[in-house]
């Protein structure tokens, strides 16, 4: 690793999770960071609606689980151990076919001794969806766990052909409470005091715009991205989040994995 490839260029970064991480490898190749995060997660493990549907789930368990995040799962997982009832989720779910959206649901999945049934290939939840479509779904029970985010689409194809489906969201996630410094790293990003800025959720880059529309300057934050400030997206869902806000060519690493993501910014950058 060349600890001067960034040398004199500042990275903004958007994650609340692992930015302390990102801001390590950043500085380990000479950059300076300007942290300014647009997402703010909480688990949900006093919530009635999540207690609610995993009782559902424990009354009656899934035939098909999907899983979007480990951090999700993992959420879940420990809201049912508070309730007393992490056991007998595990025995509920011992019983269903588990499909993973990616390598980090597959892990806290297989760590809690749930067995993969089948991940999608480049880690998007409709992929999952896709896939459980050419099962004879009538009458079966299908878990979704979400990732923050309600997917009505999903709900509606898998209802469609007969499936009953339980929504599990272990976390939300939100706007952060003080936005001044998203709107510090949007403002740097306009006047292009930034190399590049890196997001590693859909969420946290339509935040990121939504903060400078506030200010008036959703048009200036596109314009430097389709200029010399670089959107590095971890994956192609946050990459499509990016091309909704008119960002033209979000770069995107061939793994959609932190390091990679990095390490492919490191490259375009040290490439100038």
């Amino acid at each position: 690793m060349d600890a001067a490839a960034l040398a004199g260029r500042t990275i903004g970064i958007t994650a609340q999770r692992r930015a302390d991480e990102q801001a390590r490898m950043f500085h380990t190749r000479g950059a300076e960071t300007l942290h300014g995060p647009t997402l703010a997660l909480s688990t949900a493990g006093d919530d009635t609606a999540l207690r609610a549907a995993t009782e559902a789930v424990l009354a009656d368990p899934p035939d098909y689980l999907l899983a979007s995040t480990g951090y999700g799962m993992r959420a879940w997982l420990a809201a049912a151990d508070g309730w007393g009832r992490r056991e007998d989720l595990l025995c509920a779910l011992g019983s269903a076919q588990v499909a993973n959206r990616g390598a980090k649901a597959a892990s806290a999945n297989t760590a809690a001794g749930l067995v993969e049934w089948w991940r999608a290939p480049n880690e998007r939840f409709e992929e999952l969806v896709d896939r459980l479509l050419t099962e004879p779904l009538a009458g079966a029970r299908v878990v979704l766990q979400l990732h923050g985010a309600r997917l009505p689409r999903s709900v509606v194809r898998l209802a469609a052909a007969g499936a009953t489906v339980i929504e599990i969201d272990a976390y939300s996630s939100t706007m952060p409470d003080d936005t001044g410094p998203a709107l510090v790293l949007a403002e740097a990003a306009c006047a292009a005091a930034l190399a590049a800025v890196t997001f590693t959720t859909a969420p946290a880059l339509h935040n990121l715009f939504t903060v400078a529309a506030g200010a008036g300057l959703r048009g200036a934050l596109r314009d430097a991205f389709n200029g010399p400030v670089v959107a590095a997206c971890i994956g192609p869902v946050c990459a499509e989040a990016a091309l909704e806000e008119g960002v033209l060519a979000p770069l995107v690493p061939e793994r959609a994995r932190l390091v990679p993501m990095v390490d492919t910014l490191t490259a375009r950058i040290g490439a100038r």
